[in-house]
């Protein structure tokens, strides 16, 4: 029995033993862990700098300082002839050789091309033009029916005086509206006496006109001795009172208008029949005075057709006379295109090339307009020749503020290698670019003469020498710009526990007084001494954001 209390006593001590060692284990790797945390934590807390700077913009920075801008301005332009000659021809011919290359030496009366021996189509066309001016000048001859004395003086030179037709069409024209005038008076006389005319013609029985208006007139009497005392006494006696409806005022109109008409009628009917029973009586006069009427009818109606013939005879004498001065206009318009052409003619001949093209100048052939086979054209230059004794030019364009630092006779500077070191180079010109007049100037330049200089070659030149010292510059690298304006940004130092950040910091740029190829004098708030600006970074940069040095920035 105790044996069997010992065994279990024993397994009891050895799983305590077993559980123990475990835990410890456990708490073993605990530590473990623990400490490797702490030594990530203290690596990280250490490194952190550097680990942070690897993904930071890095940029150049250059002190702010005070300095010289020299405000010369460098261009390139391609050098011309100044005035060349540009040989030119007046007839179209076919170029049968050449005889001259560009860059060739010539005297005057040296050959450049030789041409084809046909004639120039100007020269032709002339000749075909002289055969249709003649036509025209017969058909006009024929067509207006002139006579022999009429072509020989139109052939003499005689002239039309438009003044003189002038004042004859418009006497033609006081005379047919003095004649219209004629008319219409004859016209207005002969109505008048016809109105007078029928109001006498006799009626010759008119009883019954009489019956009529006498019965008529009684009636129409009856009719107004009847209503007209009440109609009188109801208007009376609305227009005692002073307060009306809009319907009593609707009655007392139509009262009103009701009176008014059965008096018209009576009245007119009286009148009427007043006039019939006039007319029932002839006067023994009438007769004579509408006899009168009528002769004097038939004498204005004759005088109205004799004027109306006289002005149709003036108007037919009128357009006669015009057909024959348009006739005879057309003829001289003809004759003197005629004499025209002939003219032009002759003047072709006595000034054609012949078969040769050449120069009238001592020079240099610029550029060859033609090849052989190919024809001449009167609006383009055959060959551009440089006369000799004639320089150079060239120009090239700059805005309007580097225009301000420059005037005609400023030194300019060659800046190619090889260029004649002899050749003199005078800006004598600044006008305004017609490509942008309004933002832009073009410097023009004069070269004088010298061996050694070609014609299309591009020159880089420098002009201006001001310069002028300036508190704040900088490199033209630091200057940058948004809608807001021109900015720079500058280098901020920050301390940490672990070091220093760096940050950039925006600062607006109120004025740029100049600048030079490298180098820019600024108006900013900034001080003048001790501060960097950032010239260059690898990144794109904006105001507030951290940044690292470049290895030569940061040995400053």
């Amino acid at each position: 029995m105790s044996e069997e209390i010992n065994k279990q006593a024993q397994e009891a001590a050895k799983a305590e033993a077993a559980e123990e060692a475990k835990g410890a284990r456990k708490r073993e790797i605990i530590k473990n862990i623990a400490i490797i945390f702490l030594a990530i934590m203290l690596v990280l807390t250490f490194f952190s700098n550097t680990i942070m700077n690897y993904s930071l913009p890095q940029v150049s920075t250059e002190l702010i300082s005070s300095g010289t801008i020299k405000t010369q301005i460098r261009g390139q332009g391609v050098i011309e002839t100044v005035d060349p000659y540009n040989l030119t021809v007046k007839e179209t011919r076919t170029i049968k050789s050449v005889h001259v290359k560009e860059g060739d030496e010539v005297k005057i009366g040296d050959v450049i091309y030789e041409l084809e021996g046909e004639e120039s189509s100007e020269l032709d066309s002339a000749r075909a033009a002289v055969t249709e001016a003649e036509i025209a000048y017969q058909k006009a001859i024929v067509t207006n029916g002139l006579g022999a004395d009429q072509v020989l003086a139109i052939q003499a030179g005689t002239e039309v005086n438009l003044t003189d037709i002038q004042k004859t069409i418009t006497e033609y024209d006081r005379q047919i509206d003095q004649m219209q005038l004629e008319i219409e008076q004859h016209e207005a006389n002969i109505k008048m006496l016809t109105i007078e005319k029928d109001k006498l013609d006799p009626k010759i029985d008119n009883s019954a006109n009489v019956t009529s208006w006498q019965r008529q007139s009684a009636i129409d009497n009856a009719t107004y001795e009847k209503e007209a005392p009440q109609l009188q006494a109801w208007i009376e006696a609305y227009e005692s009172t002073t307060e009306h409806t809009a319907e009593e005022w609707e009655v007392y109109n139509g009262w009103k208008t009701r009176l008014n008409e059965i008096q018209n009628a009576k009245d007119n009917s009286a009148l009427q029949y007043t006039l019939a029973q006039a007319t029932m009586s002839q006067d023994p006069d009438i007769a004579n005075k509408i006899k009168d009427l009528s002769a004097k009818i038939a004498t204005e109606t004759a005088a109205k057709e004799l004027t109306t013939t006289a002005k149709t005879d003036t108007e037919a004498r009128k357009k006669k006379y015009v057909d024959s001065m348009t006739s005879k206009i057309d003829a001289i318009s003809n004759y003197s295109k005629l004499v025209a052409a002939k003219e032009k003619v002759a003047k072709l001949e006595k000034e054609a090339l012949g078969k040769e093209i050449t120069s009238p100048v001592d020079g240099k052939i610029v550029t060859l307009g033609k090849k052989a086979g190919e024809k001449t054209d009167p609006d383009n230059a055959v060959a551009v020749i440089r006369v000799n004794g004639k320089g150079y030019r060239m120009n090239f364009s700059v805005d309007n503020k580097q225009a301000k630092t420059v005037k005609v006779g400023d030194v300019v500077n060659v800046e190619d290698y090889g260029f004649p070191s002899d050749a003199i180079i005078n800006l004598v010109a600044i006008n305004p670019d017609k490509a942008d007049p309004q933002n832009k100037k073009n410097l023009v330049f004069d070269i004088s003469a010298a061996d050694g200089i070609e014609v299309g070659q591009t020159l880089t030149i420098s002009v201006g020498d001001a310069s002028a010292s300036y508190d704040r510059t900088i490199p033209n690298s630091a200057l940058d710009k948004d809608k807001k304006g021109d900015f720079i940004l500058i280098l901020q130092e920050k301390q940490v526990p672990f070091g220093k950040r760096y940050i950039a910091k925006r600062v607006d740029v109120t004025k740029i007084y100049a600048k030079d190829d490298t180098r820019c004098a600024i108006e900013a708030e900034v001080d003048q001494w001790g501060t960097y600006v950032i010239s260059n970074s690898t990144k794109p940069l904006s105001g507030g954001q951290q940044v690292r040095l470049a290895t030569d920035a940061a040995n400053n």
